[in-house]
């Protein structure tokens, strides 16, 4: 321990040094330095209280002999169940408290966890003795985390507790550290919002320009996108936001979803528009082949690479790289394409040179990438570059409201193509269309009325003989009408779904006949025509309508 005088002259020193000092790990570090001389402790370590104040989480640590610091990162939870603080865990009463914790021999003390300590000695080497914790308080006891001291010295320069003499001081420094440590964070929050506005302020002439250029246009529905469920519809407000910008942009979602549909609207809707729209599948190519079709390649480079060659990489400059199945680059190659997402530069296979470019990249995927990057598949640096903004495709069993009308658009669509008469779908065949959750999404629904199509006589409606096996399974009597998965969302937004579909599908059966869609529904046909309108249902084209009642 210092002698008396020699503390009071550090806790002056220490108040000059903090109050000059604004960079918050300048401030925690001579909070650390200071505290360790004050009590002789063999370390000390800072634990900030995150903002919710669940968890103290170890953000600056020092220590004399083996180690000089520990491993940052480590959380204390503050509650062992619902709102209930942990108070046998030392730190967790001291927070919760505001007193301090001071032992002198945590071998002999009864009614605390040490665990956490015990663990601490095995990773860094050490043997804690006595344990010291004093809360770091502001704005009258606000706790913001705790200074935790181990082996400190007593009065006899022994290790054991803190004398009442020298835990007092201690505590009063751990006050103005945290006051400090408090404006410290201010002064840096203040300097980060300030650049924020300055940043924004600039890009005000931008937008204002873009608004009066008719910006609107990048805010319309891709051309062949079918639905306005709300799944999809906020899928479709994600990608608006993020097309006007550069920033990557990771598609995640089940196969058939309309990945690359949508890396497609986003070029379109970007500044980029007027430039390429460059598209690759990750996994369609061995490793080799790929590296060369992505950043090109030099002449000689390998056996018949007789010309230079540029990779998809300078094809798409000024433009858009969409890299579909990116999950399944190789790591080899995902270390290159880290190098174009952070730098913008590419090396040809076989050159000794880099080459700039200016690519905006989509990737997409329907594998779990942070399961391949818990086995050493996927690099984590480049899913942290490429997951700047992740947009979720909804599958199609998710949005239930938008199968009538990719239906309707699909029949249509391949009547339009060969030239025949968009057939009709009988009410058993529907049913079981409704009822599949469609594990290849809108791709399989496509497949599978195209199939139909074929298998149905000319003029004659889709019956269920002309769909696939597994899929009459599920449109017996006794099974469940409704889809296998609900979707997402509010009471009132599912119900109004499900509405809407059993409303078209009930439509359809009764050909279009409000009338006998009442009786059918046991409604009365005002209902019919009130929900018709509110569901934005309406009888597609190709429909042949017996009376005018239908209309």
């Amino acid at each position: 321990m210092m002698p008396k005088n020699a503390v009071f002259q550090d806790l002056i020193d220490l108040s000059i040094a903090l109050a000059s000092e604004q960079k918050i790990e300048s401030v925690m570090n001579l909070v650390l330095e200071a505290s360790i001389r004050l009590s002789g402790a063999e370390g000390a370590s800072i634990y900030a209280l995150d903002t919710l104040a669940h968890y103290l989480h170890r953000v600056s640590s020092k220590y004399r002999g083996l180690i000089e610091v520990m491993a940052e990162g480590e959380r204390i939870p503050i509650y062992s169940g619902e709102k209930t603080p942990n108070l046998n865990e030392p730190a967790s009463l001291v927070v919760s408290t505001g007193t301090p914790v001071n032992i002198g021999n945590i071998d002999s003390a009864i009614g605390y966890d040490f665990s956490r300590i015990r663990e601490d000695d095995k990773l860094g080497g050490t043997r804690t003795r006595s344990l010291v914790i004093v809360p770091l308080t502001i704005q009258e006891n606000r706790s913001i985390g705790i200074l935790q001291l181990i082996n400190v010295r007593n009065g006899a320069d022994e290790i054991g507790a803190l004398e009442d003499a020298a835990l007092r001081p201690l505590m009063s420094f751990a006050s103005q550290a945290a006051v400090c440590m408090w404006n410290s964070r201010l002064v840096e929050e203040n300097s980060r919002l300030n650049r924020q506005f300055n940043r924004q302020l600039a890009e005000l002439p931008r937008q204002r320009k873009a608004k009066k250029e008719g910006q609107t246009r990048k805010f319309a529905k891709p051309g062949g996108l079918v639905g306005d469920s709300p799944p999809i519809e906020h899928a479709i407000s994600l990608i608006c936001k993020a097309a006007v910008s550069d920033v990557p942009i990771l598609l995640r979602g089940e196969t058939g979803t309309g990945k690359e549909m949508m890396a497609s609207f986003i070029h379109q809707s970007s500044d980029r528009s007027g430039n390429p729209f460059v598209v690759q599948n990750c996994a369609a190519l061995p490793e080799a082949l790929l590296e060369s079709e992505l950043f090109g390649h030099v002449k000689g480079a390998f056996t018949g690479a007789a010309t230079t060659k540029q990779g998809l990489a300078h094809e798409a400059h000024k433009g858009t790289l969409f890299l579909d199945e990116i999950g399944d680059m190789p790591l080899s190659l995902q270390a290159k394409l880290l190098r174009l997402l952070q730098e913008g530069e590419v090396r040809r296979v076989g050159s000794t040179k880099t080459e700039t470019v200016d690519v905006r990249i989509v990737g997409a995927t329907n594998v779990n990438l942070e399961k391949k990057i818990a086995e050493a598949e996927f690099r984590k640096d480049l899913f942290y570059r490429l997951n700047v903004f992740p947009i979720q495709m909804p599958p199609l069993r998710e949005r239930p409201s938008d199968i009538p009308k990719l239906i309707d658009h699909f029949l249509k669509t391949s009547s339009e193509k060969f030239g025949r008469p968009m057939p009709e779908v009988s009410s058993d065949a529907l049913d079981a269309l409704l009822c599949w959750s469609y594990p290849g999404n809108v791709r399989e629904l496509k497949n599978i009325l195209d199939r139909a199509q074929l298998m149905a006589d000319a003029d004659q409606p889709i019956q269920i003989t002309h769909l696939p096996g597994e899929l009459v399974g599920y449109s017996d009597k006794e099974s469940s009408r409704m889809p296998a998965v609900i979707p997402d969302g509010d009471l009132k937004t599912i119900v109004g779904q499900y509405e809407a579909l059993v409303l078209e599908a009930k439509m359809r059966e009764a050909n279009w006949n409000k009338s006998l869609a009442a009786r059918i529904l046991k409604v009365s046909r005002r209902t019919i025509i009130e929900k018709l309108n509110r569901y934005n249902i309406s009888r597609p084209k190709g429909y042949e309508i017996p009376d005018s009642e239908s209309l």
